[in-house]
């Protein structure tokens, strides 16, 4: 890994020591507030990608190293990152990017526009120069900006006239918004004439960070098991000293450390669309099987939020459900393979 990433991983994993370790279970329960959130702004964190007068520069690999470090303590701030990050990539008003990268307002994209089947997310619609109506599965809905898609096609920035409706249950990430917007504004402008081939690039764009906040999630709830296995006695022995349990914790972190050595190997060099998603593909699955076989070797302990195992199993779940179209990232993901359409029978 070039030495500029190396500095900004201590960087992150200072922050952590200092900001996140401590309050982790709050930080996944509640709302994260603003002075949490005018922390990781003060870090650069939310002014990785897009133009702002603050902005480092579009740098997806230093994204993602900041997203993998922070996900192993709090995968939530990770994935508020991501969300703030993904929304600064198709904004190009100075002023919102400014106020965003601050941590001063906070912005969000609807990736259910892409992950949930059209017409079951809600319907927005232009009425005398109002947009009207509501849409679904908005992941950040509490920010103070939205990306969403109209009916028509067109990707708009809502600026106000909108607000929180049905909260959903969510299984993880329980410190982010997720709820029904309703909208009556015509505060918004229009940022791109075809909207989903907008966020299609821009979620193909977030394929190596969303693998590194899997990846991150398994280097943590790993380490906790690890930790555990090391101090909890069984029948006059250690649990790591029992073979079944022993091997399969070891066989997941030899592949999580291949899939790590993979994703700073990506970082060094440019990126294909088909080793991104190879990398994405493993390290989702890798984040639930990790998850779960922590919480096995936590037996009931796992299951209380004090031990923070239970937290990492929900999350995988969720970040897989809320960054991941499977059946279609699979058959591209195929037709890459075969050099040629594949798996669409």
């Amino acid at each position: 890994m070039e030495e500029e990433y190396e500095i900004l991983e201590s960087t992150v994993k200072d922050f952590n020591s200092k900001f996140v370790d401590n309050n982790s279970l709050k930080l996944e329960n509640e709302s994260m507030g603003p002075d949490f959130i005018r922390m990781l702004a003060d870090q650069g964190f939310f002014s990785m990608m897009g133009q702002g007068s603050d902005a480092s520069g579009s740098d997806l690999k230093a994204l993602s190293i900041v997203l993998e470090n922070l996900s192993k303590s709090a995968p939530a701030a990770a994935v508020k990152v991501l969300l703030v990050n993904a929304f600064s990539t198709l904004v190009n008003d100075t002023g919102i990017l400014d106020s965003v990268g601050k941590g001063a307002k906070s912005g969000t994209v609807t990736f259910s526009d892409l992950l949930v089947p059209k017409g079951q997310n809600g319907s927005l619609k232009l009425e005398n120069g109002r947009v009207k109506g509501e849409k679904e599965y908005v992941l950040g809905s509490d920010s103070d900006f939205i990306l969403t898609l109209l009916d028509t096609g067109e990707l708009i920035l809502l600026k106000s006239g909108f607000s929180q409706g049905k909260k959903h249950k969510k299984l993880g990430f329980r410190s982010i918004g997720f709820s029904s917007i309703n909208v009556d504004s015509s505060d918004y402008s229009v940022v791109a004439k075809d909207g989903i081939a907008a966020l299609r690039k821009m979620y193909e764009d977030f394929t190596l960070p969303i693998s590194a906040i899997a990846i991150g999630m398994s280097e943590g709830v790993s380490q906790k098991a690890l930790d555990y296995a090391k101090v909890r006695t069984a029948f006059g022995h250690y649990l790591k000293d029992f073979q079944p349990l022993a091997f399969d914790l070891t066989s997941l972190i030899a592949e999580m450390n291949i899939l790590k050595r993979y994703f700073h190997d990506l970082l060094s060099s440019p990126i294909s669309r088909k080793e991104a998603m190879f990398l994405k593909h493993k390290s989702l699955i890798l984040a639930k099987d990790m998850s779960k076989t922590s919480l096995q070797i936590h037996g009931g302990y796992g299951y209380l939020e004090d031990f923070g195992i239970e937290k990492f199993y929900r999350d995988s779940m969720a970040l897989s459900v809320l960054f991941h179209r499977e059946d279609s990232d699979m058959e591209e993901l195929s037709s890459l393979v075969f050099e040629g359409k594949a798996g669409f029978v």
